[in-house]
């Protein structure tokens, strides 16, 4: 996919992978939606104006995301790719888990997903197809889910989270067989430890093996095909450190 002048809409935008990865589509062309629960933090506002739409709101609040979205189609025509980013995680042991933070990462992490694409959907293009550079017919619009290696292997103290991961995965699965025939591409990103904020709280002196940017330039190349997926539908170039 040729990314210059397409619109992309990224969960969790305002930090993180989610700014790296902003920045990264910004610089090589595209225009950028930023939908995050504190989207006002400062590196967010100072992304250029004329690129950049940063809107504050809830990923599981489905009134806000169809207003947002509705605002980045009025400012931008509409959505090409979609990256589902937004997620939380908390570091405990299984049998002292909460009910409550059970279901705030539930909500977060497969609920947030489960709204976001289904407006997203709504105006995003079908059935609309490119040539590359190599004379190949592609898909023109994605949608790229953020997993994590904890959705492969399971982590300690992590129960709750490897769940949600794990269904990220098999939601990108399901879901790519009922657009198969739409033209858009549904595929997972597994990063393994990632030095975000989140990582650096629930792992403290740990040092982690990627940069946000590491991840943000795997899902640039995802998403314009440099990058495949295995045929699990993941692209994973990530180092799993095993528990």
């Amino acid at each position: 996919m040729d990314i210059k002048g397409k619109t992309v809409f990224i969960t969790g935008g305002a930090t993180g992978i989610g700014l790296e990865t902003a920045k990264k589509f910004i610089a090589e062309g595209a225009n950028v939606v930023i939908y995050s629960h504190g989207a006002t933090s400062s590196e967010a506002m100072s992304l250029p104006v004329d690129r950049a739409l940063v809107i504050e709101g809830d990923v599981c609040d489905r009134a806000q995301v169809a207003l947002a979205i509705a605002e980045a189609k009025k400012r931008f025509g509409g959505i090409d790719v979609l990256i589902n980013n937004a997620g939380v995680a908390q570091r405990k042991r299984f049998t002292d888990t909460t009910e409550a933070e059970w279901q705030n990462m539930v909500n977060v992490n497969l609920a947030g997903m489960f709204i976001v694409t289904q407006e997203v959907l709504k105006i995003m293009d079908t059935g609309v197809v490119e040539t590359d550079h190599d004379g190949c017919t592609v898909k023109r619009t994605s949608i790229i889910n953020i997993s994590s290696g904890a959705g492969l292997f399971g982590i300690p103290e992590l129960a709750v989270y490897s769940a949600t991961k794990a269904g990220v995965i098999a939601f990108t699965q399901a879901l790519s067989a009922e657009l198969v025939q739409s033209g858009i591409d549904v595929i997972t990103i597994t990063p393994g430890s990632v030095g975000t904020d989140m990582f650096k709280e629930l792992f403290k002196g740990t040092e982690a093996h990627h940069t946000p940017a590491d991840v943000a330039e795997v899902i640039y190349k995802t998403v314009t095909g440099e990058m495949k997926p295995d045929n699990r539908l993941i692209v994973d170039s990530f180092y799993h450190q095993r528990v």
